[in-house]
């Protein structure tokens, strides 16, 4: 199974994680729980890359009004399991879709 399918899988089963300092950020940036599920569910993953010396995935997709928006997954300590570093909206060149 692909690494999206297993994050895809690892939501529905209630296995992604985000700390309550993670949270508050994003939702600074103007984003909801809803947003982020969004993005998991419709979104492409686009890279593979390092966070705090763990797999992090970048997954390019959109919020509930349909605005592009990125989130990084980090794979978690346990197998199947995810955290949610941050969310962000694409501003950068590298991304598919940018605002």
């Amino acid at each position: 199974m692909d690494e999206q399918r297993m994050i895809k899988k690892a939501l529905m089963q209630g296995k992604v994680q985000i700390s309550g300092h993670t949270f508050l950020r994003i939702e600074k940036r103007g984003y909801t729980r809803s947003d982020m599920i969004n993005c998991i569910m419709q979104g492409e993953m686009t890279r593979t890359t390092m966070y705090n010396n763990r797999i992090a995935f970048e997954i390019e997709g959109f919020d509930t009004d349909g605005l592009p928006m990125v989130l990084i997954i980090g794979r978690g300590k346990k197998p199947a399991k995810y955290r949610i570093v941050t969310a962000m909206p694409p501003i950068h060149r590298r991304f598919k879709r940018i605002i």
